[in-house]
């Protein structure tokens, strides 16, 4: 009987913890199940708060936006107010910036940072969010877009466009006139339409003189 007890006991101890381990996983979210119902939270960890998220409606505010407008005559710290209207961009933005690695690399920084959601890392427009039910943007390589002046892209970026905010406030002048020069680069193919080859030294020449005798002795 004694040996009985003891089974019965350990049987019993093992199916407690099982059942347990099951309601913890299924309570918690880890074990799959076929309700669209968010797991029971038994601390939320702040997950949900009454709070207002970017671009949401908001009833708070007599406008309904809750996003907030920067105040009226206020521009950010180190920052500057961009005043200029789409029929001056062309002539008033004038891209000064040279046309360096380093510019270029900052420009796809800042650009993989701040524009890749919605652009994506090609430019065409299918970024993650549009992969999540956002609009699609317009490509940055159709061929009208190719064909906007600096100014022009750079006007879009400072002061928006349709549904895309101004990032004026959010990217130095410095960086949006590289992140044109980037965006320059996605629409020439990977490289910038102002970059020049680099000039070849006495070593390339010789290379290059090498490889023409051995093709022409390979020939014969």
């Amino acid at each position: 009987m004694a040996t009985n007890k003891r089974k019965f006991g350990f049987w019993s101890v093992v199916g407690l913890v099982l059942f347990t381990l099951f309601w913890v996983g299924l309570l918690s979210g880890n074990i799959l199940w076929t309700s669209d119902t968010p797991p029971l939270e038994i601390i939320d960890d702040m997950d949900n708060q009454q709070k207002v998220k970017a671009q949401a409606p908001s009833s708070f505010f007599a406008d309904g936006k809750a996003t907030r407008d920067p105040v009226e005559y206020t521009v950010p710290r180190n920052g500057t107010k961009y005043n200029v209207s789409l029929d001056d961009a062309d002539t008033k933005n004038i891209n000064s910036i040279p046309v360096t690695a380093e510019v270029l690399a900052r420009g796809k920084n800042r650009f993989e940072t701040m524009c890749t959601p919605c652009h994506n890392h090609d430019g065409k427009g299918n970024g993650l969010v549009v992969q999540k039910g956002f609009a699609n943007p317009p490509s940055l390589v159709r061929p009208d877009a190719v064909a906007y002046t600096d100014g022009r892209i750079f006007h879009v970026i400072s002061a928006g466009q349709n549904i895309m905010s101004s990032y004026a406030d959010k990217l130095s002048e410095l960086d949006r006139w590289c992140v044109v020069h980037y965006i320059r680069v996605l629409q020439n193919g990977g490289t910038h339409p102002k970059m020049t080859a680099a000039p070849k030294t006495e070593k390339d020449n010789q290379t290059t003189a090498q490889a023409g005798t051995a093709k022409a002795a390979s020939a014969q």
